[in-house]
């Protein structure tokens, strides 16, 4: 999609949903001024967004008529009344606490922004044009970047012996997740635009997205990032090997052969041994299993002794029934999304939400090769950043997930259309 045909969709849009693009495109910008929130809540872009966001939403909500709900729906509003619900539980314990009311927006942001894209998303134009936001809003991440490792670094954060830049987001997931949005989103339109552009004209988005990618890797030190990285490029070479792009898969395995044999050695012992040391030392059995994955381990065998020990009401409903101070329970600090939402929702919740991925998998079976790609990417970037941090309370990456199953959700016979037909 072209600035040209980006910006007629846009103009198009009904003036409920405006806000919408605008807010993904100009969304790290917002993430860079984290830090006024310390000043004054008042003062900090990212609670003004986290107010206005629901708002919006709202608003196209009564302005435009839900569709009428398939089996992603359905699985989908199931899980949404486990998370109201443990809302709803945490107000009743503190319903004038400012924290409070962080959390139950952070919480509740799945579940109005799910619907709200329901309604937003008609057709793949829809999603075309929200997937090229974020390639706008990874200009932005690209310029950071490239000051940050050519001119001066804005923020370094030291760990496990490795110097990671993170300009003034509030961590370097954020970083690595919009190295993982922009890749998905270019390799998907290389694939999906086979048939309409040559294969010189779809490179020119291509190798810039994937060189920045590796420039940004080498400079976050990300395990799970890298990891993410890693099978989304092996993703992107399975499906090509069923296209006409077979010699591009060929051109990239000879390139990746080429330069593991030169710089190979110098990556893995920079780069990625620092982040697996204390790993192998378990392995070797030099250090406790409770040193896995720089001690999360640890942590959630003592947060989850902690919620077994819970009553079986709590236990299946979640912490908030508590009515204690829990939010650090069903925040980020489990720094795992299965065990956070498990902690927030109960076992129920966790059954829930594990049965509408379930649907993910099973309803994307239905796409055409690009669409199945684009979808299946973003499950696995979901599921493996899930292990170590907590993606479903990272707003952009609501953004960039949910757009891609709202669209996933829409009537069969539209499916049918564009299985037959890429786009």
């Amino acid at each position: 999609m072209s600035f040209r045909e980006w910006w007629s969709w846009y103009v198009d849009l009904h003036w409920s949903l405006k806000w919408f693009p605008l807010l993904v495109a100009l969304r790290p910008i917002v993430d860079n001024f984290y830090f006024l929130k310390e000043i004054s809540p008042f003062l900090s872009p990212l609670y003004i967004v986290g107010v206005l966001t629901p708002i919006l939403s709202i608003v196209a909500l009564f302005y435009f008529k839900l569709p009428p709900f398939g089996k992603t729906d359905k699985a989908f509003l199931y899980w949404s009344i486990a998370v109201v619900l443990s809302c709803i539980l945490l107000l009743f314990y503190d319903p004038f606490s400012l924290l409070s009311i962080e959390f139950v927006l952070k919480l509740s942001l799945p579940v109005y922004l799910y619907f709200f894209l329901r309604v937003f998303i008609t057709d793949l134009r829809d999603l075309h044009g929200i997937l090229q936001s974020f390639l706008y809003a990874g200009i932005f991440v690209a310029i950071l970047l490239l000051y940050e490792v050519f001119v001066n670094p804005i923020r370094v954060e030291e760990s496990r012996g490795l110097a990671r830049i993170q300009g003034n987001f509030g961590d370097v997931v954020s970083y690595g997740m919009y190295i993982v949005f922009t890749f998905i989103v270019a390799s998907y339109f290389f694939l999906s635009r086979q048939h309409v552009l040559s294969l010189s004209k779809r490179l020119w988005l291509l190798i810039p997205v994937f060189l920045l990618g590796i420039l940004g890797l080498f400079n976050i030190h990300h395990t799970a990032t890298y990891s993410i990285f890693v099978l989304l490029i092996g993703t992107f070479l399975t499906f090509n090997l069923k296209s006409k792009n077979q010699p591009v898969v060929i051109g990239i395995v000879i390139l990746a052969v080429i330069a593991t044999s030169y710089w190979g050695n110098q990556v893995i012992t920079e780069n990625i041994e620092p982040l697996l040391e204390t790993d192998l030392a378990v392995y070797s059995g030099d250090q406790d299993s409770d040193k896995l994955l720089h001690g999360r381990v640890g942590r959630w065998r003592m947060m989850l002794d902690l919620f077994s020990s819970e009553s079986v009401i709590v236990q299946f409903f979640g912490f908030p029934l508590k009515f204690d101070y829990v939010y650090h329970y069903v925040g980020i600090g489990s720094h795992n999304d299965f065990i956070r939402i498990l902690f927030a929702t109960g076992i129920l919740g966790l059954v829930l939400y594990l049965n509408f991925i379930s649907k993910i998998f099973s309803r994307a079976s239905n796409l055409g090769v690009a669409q199945r790609y684009l979808v299946y990417s973003v499950l696995f970037a979901l599921i493996l950043y899930s292990v170590s941090v907590t993606p479903t309370f990272y707003a952009p990456f609501m953004y960039f997930a949910l757009a891609v199953f709202a669209f996933l959700a829409l009537d069969e016979e539209q499916m049918t259309r564009w299985k037959n037909h890429e786009y």
